[in-house]
């Protein structure tokens, strides 16, 4: 009898650890402590050398920037744009919310155009869609300016969870359910403010998730994958005619 009392308390017990990190509770309470041991969240390796080098770059101007985290850092814009006055100020590993923290290095380049994709990090240490939706509007609003144009992208769903249980979506926190609420909230704030919304999952995980031929991990994209948003980025940007206003700054 005792060793079956036993064998309960080990499978109630391990039953309540699934349930837990399911429904993110540990992540949920370590966030609202301002706790996040390293154990409870994937490795966010944040490339500060990027960050300093773009504080540091001699460039005065840019016609268009490319801003965001690491899936906006891996690419060359200039190649992947040719003939397009563009600079990449991705900056791997950052939330939102750090990406906002160097909004002056962008703004003083006074663009024309800025491409932001910013929240799956947020997500992976915790952070709610209504959280990382509202850093992402004060990151919308810190960059109005009457010359430059906002052009909004969703965050780029993940692949499939292959795993039991839903582990690696514990550990990881990137969920597509998580980043299809947050996507919602960033378009509709893309129609309050009377901004443009390019759907870049459209043409990169039309089913709402990654396939495997457009990542290397789950999360990161293949050279293909890339190819194919810098088509949509420049199906979406040959509709901005030079000195165009997006509707909330033009408005005010």
């Amino acid at each position: 009898m005792a060793r079956f009392h036993l064998l309960l308390t080990v499978f109630l017990a391990a039953l309540l650890c699934v349930v837990a990190l399911e429904s993110e509770l540990p992540q949920r309470v370590s966030a609202r402590l301002g706790l996040w041991p390293e154990i409870m969240h994937p490795q966010r390796d944040i490339d500060a050398v990027a960050a300093d080098l773009q504080r540091l770059y001699p460039t005065q101007h840019a016609d268009i920037v490319m801003l965001g985290d690491s899936l906006t850092a891996e690419a060359e814009w200039r190649e992947l744009l040719p003939g397009r006055d563009v600079v990449n100020r991705g900056v791997a590993g950052q939330t939102a919310a750090e990406i906002l923290a160097r909004i002056d290095d962008v703004r003083r380049l006074r663009p024309r155009i800025v491409i932001i994709m910013a929240g799956i990090n947020d997500l992976s240490i915790g952070q709610s869609p209504v959280q990382v939706a509202a850093t992402y509007a004060a990151l919308v609003d810190s960059l109005a300016a009457p010359e430059t144009t906002i052009l909004v992208q969703p965050v780029i769903h993940v692949a499939h969870d292959r795993d039991a249980m839903g582990l690696p979506r514990f550990w990881r926190n990137r969920r597509n359910d998580k980043i299809a609420e947050l996507n919602d909230k960033i378009r509709a704030l893309a129609a309050e403010r009377r901004l443009r919304f390019l759907d870049v999952n459209a043409t990169l995980a039309p089913t709402g998730e990654l396939s495997d031929e457009m990542t290397t991990d789950g999360t990161h994209l293949r050279a293909k994958a890339y190819l194919l948003w810098a088509e949509a980025v420049e199906r979406a940007i040959e509709g901005i005619p030079s000195g165009e206003r997006d509707g909330r700054t033009t408005s005010g």
